[in-house]
C-alpha cells in the first residue's frame, strides 16, 4: 500500500496535495494526478498517492536540466523565482542540504535527483515534512519514473 496524504489539512499544502514539491497547476498529464475538475486546490496540482507527486517533481526536475537549467542557481530561478520567492535564501538551503554547489553542473543520477526532491520538499514545506516522507517514497517514485539513470556518479580511479 502506498501513502496518500491526500486534503489532509492539518498537514503543509504539498503534503496534503500529496505534491510535495507544489508543482503549479498545468495541461501535463502527469501520472497519477487527480484531475483539475476535482482538484479543490486553487494553485497546485494534487496526485493520487504520494509516490505520483515525487515522481513528477522528478520528471520536471529532469526536464529543466536537459533543457540547460543544469546548476542548483539556475533550477532553483525556475521553481522559486525571485517575485514570489526569497531565491536566494532557497538556494542557500538547497546547496546546504544536498552539498553540490550552486553554480556546479548538476550530475544527473539516481543519488542526486532523491538528493534535489528532498531538499525542495523541505524548503516547500518546512523541516517537519521529514515525518511523513521516507527514503521509502522517493524509492517508490523512483521505480515509476520511466527513465533509467545511473545510482550514483561513478569516480575512476588511476
Amino acid at each position: 500500500m502506498y501513502k496518500s496524504y491526500l486534503n489532509r489539512k492539518d498537514l503543509p499544502r504539498g503534503l496534503r496535495n500529496n505534491n510535495p514539491g507544489n508543482l503549479i497547476k498545468t495541461n501535463e498529464t502527469w501520472l497519477g494526478k487527480v484531475p483539475h475538475a476535482n482538484n479543490p486546490d486553487t494553485r497546485f496540482e494534487q496526485f493520487i498517492e504520494l509516490r505520483y507527486g515525487i515522481r513528477a517533481k522528478f520528471r520536471d526536475i529532469i526536464t529543466d536540466i536537459n533543457k540547460g537549467k543544469n546548476t542548483i542557481t539556475s533550477l532553483i530561478h525556475e521553481f522559486a523565482p525571485p517575485f514570489e520567492n526569497n531565491t536566494a535564501a532557497y538556494i542557500a538551503t538547497v546547496v546546504k542540504l544536498t552539498g553540490i554547489s550552486a553554480l556546479s553542473k548538476i550530475e544527473l543520477t539516481q543519488e542526486t535527483l532523491i538528493s534535489l526532491a528532498k531538499a525542495i520538499s523541505y524548503v516547500e514545506n518546512g523541516s517537519d515534512f521529514t515525518k511523513y516522507v521516507t527514503d521509502k517514497d522517493y524509492q517508490d517514485a523512483m521505480d515509476i519514473l520511466g527513465i533509467n539513470l545511473p545510482k550514483k556518479k561513478v569516480k575512476y580511479q588511476r
